[in-house]
C-alpha cells in the first residue's frame, strides 16, 4: 500500500545545506518534509568527543543568518574558533588581512562538521519537521498543480508518494534528482587531492588562518580551540598518495616544513582523511518545480574556503525570495525559480573564476604571471582601502 503525503516543500538530502533549507522554509510556516538517508541517534556531541577532521570556515554573514534561525544558539561554542586574521604566502610575497583593518570583530570562524550538524538536527526536531529516513527516491512525476516524488523503503518495502509544490534538491554532488531530470554539469577535475587532519601546535596560532600557495599545492592551517589547527593540504593526487603513506610523526614533520615552522612542532591528533578535488556546476540551477542547492548545484575548490558558505547562501536567497511571496503565490512557479537561478548563478560563477584563477596564477611558470601575482600581493599590502574591500568580500 502506498502512503500518500501532501506538503508545500520536499527537501531531499539532510546534509548541512538541506537541513538549513528545511529549517528556513518551516520557519516561514510552510509544510516541509525532509528526506534523509538516516537520522543520527545522538543530536548532541559529548564534551569528550574526538575532534572532527572535517571543519568549515563560516563567514560572519552566515553565522548571523544561522543565529536568526535559532540554530547558532544550539552550537557548542567551546569547540568553535574565531578567525581574527588571514595570512597568505605565495609568489615570494605575503598578504595579511586583519579583522581590525575593516573594523570587524572577526573575519569568520572555524566549526566542526559534527558540531554544526548536531545543532541543525536539534532545530529540525524542535520544529517538528516531518523526516522520512531509510527511503530511496524512485521517481518524479508531475500533475498540473504539483510535483510528486515516489519513495521506497527497501527494508520494509513501504512505499510513499509525496505531493508538493517544490522539491529542494540538496542531495549532493552525485544528485539523484539532477540525474533523474537529465540536468547536465560542467565538470573540471583538478587532478588534486585534499588531505585533512588536526594538529596540536607548539606555538599559539593567535586565531590566524594561514595559507601557503605553491604550484598546484595549497596548505591551509586553520585555528581551532585548545591550541590546535585544522589542516587542509591540496596537492597533486600522486603526491598526496605518498603523503598518506607516511607515519603520523613523519607527516607532522612534512606539514611543519611546508608551513615554514610557523607554529613550531606539530603533533597529529586523530585521523587523516582525504578527498579528490573537482569543480562541478549544474548547467541549470532549477527545473520544473525543482531547485538545486549546495553540492547538487555546485562544487568548488576548497582553497577559497567558501564551499559551505556558497551552499548556505543558496538557501538564504531561496528563503529571502520565498518570504516575499504572497500567501496564494506558488513557490514552485517557474518565474519565482528563475529569480533564484539568476541571483545564484552570478555568485557561483564568480567563485568558480576566483578559485580557478588563483590555482592558475600560483601554478604558472610564466614570468609575467608570477610577477603579476607578486606585484598584486605587494600592492594590496600597501593599500588599506583595497584590503577593506577584500575583507568585506570575504565576510559576506
Amino acid at each position: 500500500m502506498i502512503k500518500k503525503i501532501n506538503a508545500d516543500v520536499v527537501v531531499i538530502g539532510a546534509g548541512l545545506v538541506g537541513l538549513a533549507a528545511a529549517i528556513a522554509l518551516t520557519l516561514q510556516h510552510r509544510n516541509v518534509v525532509l528526506i534523509s538517508n538516516c537520522k543520527p541517534a545522538m543530536l548532541s556531541q559529548p564534551e569528550s568527543a574526538a575532534w572532527d577532521e572535517r571543519v568549515y570556515a563560516l563567514t560572519p554573514a552566515v553565522e548571523s543568518w544561522l543565529t536568526s534561525l535559532d540554530v547558532w544558539g544550539k552550537v557548542d561554542t567551546a569547540r568553535v574558533s574565531a578567525i581574527d586574521a588571514m595570512h597568505v604566502w605565495g609568489a615570494d610575497s605575503e598578504l595579511l588581512l586583519k579583522a581590525e583593518d575593516a573594523n570587524l570583530a572577526k573575519l569568520g570562524l572555524i566549526i566542526e562538521n559534527q558540531n554544526l550538524m548536531a545543532a541543525l538536527w536539534q532545530k529540525v526536531d524542535a520544529l517538528g519537521v516531518t523526516v522520512i529516513t531509510d527511503a530511496e527516491c524512485t521517481d518524479i512525476e508531475y500533475t498540473q498543480a504539483d510535483v510528486q516524488l515516489s519513495l521506497e523503503n527497501k527494508a520494509s518495502k513501504d512505499a510513499f508518494k509525496l505531493a508538493a509544490k517544490l522539491i529542494v534538491a540538496a542531495d549532493g554532488i552525485h544528485s539523484w534528482v539532477r540525474k533523474k531530470l537529465n540536468v547536465g554539469v560542467a565538470h573540471k577535475n583538478y587532478q588534486q587531492t585534499a588531505i585533512v587532519a588536526n594538529f596540536l601546535a607548539e606555538e599559539p596560532h593567535k586565531n590566524i588562518a594561514r595559507q601557503w600557495f605553491n604550484k598546484h599545492d595549497t596548505l591551509a592551517l586553520l585555528p581551532l580551540p585548545e591550541g590546535m589547527v585544522s589542516m587542509v593540504w591540496s596537492l597533486p593526487t600522486q603526491q598526496a598518495a605518498q603523503l598518506l603513506l607516511l607515519s603520523a610523526a613523519t607527516l607532522s614533520v612534512s606539514v611543519q616544513a611546508q608551513s615554514k615552522g610557523m607554529l613550531g612542532d606539530l603533533k597529529l591528533i586523530g585521523q587523516v582523511k582525504s578527498f579528490e578535488l573537482h569543480q562541478q556546476t549544474a548547467l541549470r540551477f532549477i527545473d520544473k518545480r525543482v531547485v538545486f542547492v549546495g553540492d547538487a548545484a555546485h562544487q568548488i575548490h576548497p582553497m577559497a574556503g567558501q564551499g559551505v558558505n556558497l551552499g548556505f547562501r543558496d538557501v538564504m536567497k531561496l528563503a529571502a525570495l520565498s518570504d516575499k511571496l504572497h500567501t496564494m503565490q506558488d513557490i514552485g512557479d517557474t518565474g519565482f525559480l528563475r529569480q533564484y537561478e539568476r541571483a545564484r548563478k552570478a555568485d557561483v560563477v564568480a567563485m568558480n573564476y576566483l578559485t580557478a584563477g588563483l590555482d592558475y596564477l600560483f601554478a604558472s611558470e610564466q614570468t609575467f604571471f608570477r610577477k603579476l601575482t607578486l606585484l598584486g600581493l605587494q600592492q594590496i599590502n600597501r593599500q588599506s582601502t583595497i584590503k577593506k574591500v577584500l575583507i568585506q568580500q570575504a565576510v559576506s
